[in-house]
């Protein structure tokens, strides 16, 4: 059987901004919830605030787009973004929905990881109240059956075999004119790059 590919613009959070990277990030998976939620099976995405980032440090600081650090992050699909962007976005672009967050309690917010109380509000936690939302594409594209693309944005799935089982990998991608748009609205945290992904 032939690989087939779909290239297009990959969009994506990173608690990064310029080389500073004290931003703060969302876990989306942490003991006893291994697995992440579909957002089209779910009302609700749970998540927490993350004391762990791709790049070893974390910050308090709060950027347009918030990236997500746990196991499988990588396969998170879709952004968590502020409240007032995500109708800007679904109202300009097609593909888009958004739907609320359950919050849970950083295990290491009011207590150490040596046990101890914490005596002062953790570095990692927001500098500032924050409203966010989960932003996701609901047109799934799957890179080895490919159907004709009619949203500016949507959701690339492959599946992948291994010895451990098969499981799904997600992109969150756009056309190209869609990118073009995204880019001049200048939002932080937010990276957007042409990529193939290869079934």
């Amino acid at each position: 059987m032939n690989s087939k590919s779909i290239t297009a613009y990959n969009v994506n959070a990173k608690s990064v901004v310029n080389g500073d990277y004290s931003y703060v990030t969302i876990a989306v998976t942490w003991k006893g919830k291994k697995y992440l939620e579909k957002p089209t099976e779910c009302e609700k995405t749970q998540v927490m605030w993350s004391h762990e980032s791709p790049f070893g440090v974390v910050g308090s600081k709060v950027g347009d787009f918030i990236g997500c650090y746990g196991i499988d992050s990588a396969s998170q699909e879709g952004l968590f973004t502020h409240r007032h962007i995500a109708p800007l976005l679904t109202e300009t672009f097609t593909g888009l929905r958004y739907h609320e967050l359950e919050w849970f309690e950083n295990p290491l917010e009011n207590t150490l990881s040596s046990g101890k109380p914490r005596l002062k509000k953790a570095t990692w936690l927001p500098e500032k109240s924050v409203d966010l939302v989960h932003l996701y594409a609901d047109h799934y594209v799957d890179v080895n059956n490919p159907v004709p693309i009619e949203t500016d944005f949507f959701t690339v799935i492959r599946w992948n075999d291994g010895r451990l089982g098969r499981w799904q990998s997600t992109w969150l991608m756009c056309s190209e004119e869609a990118a073009k748009k995204l880019k001049k609205m200048d939002f932080t945290c937010l990276f957007i790059k042409k990529s193939t992904i290869v079934g």
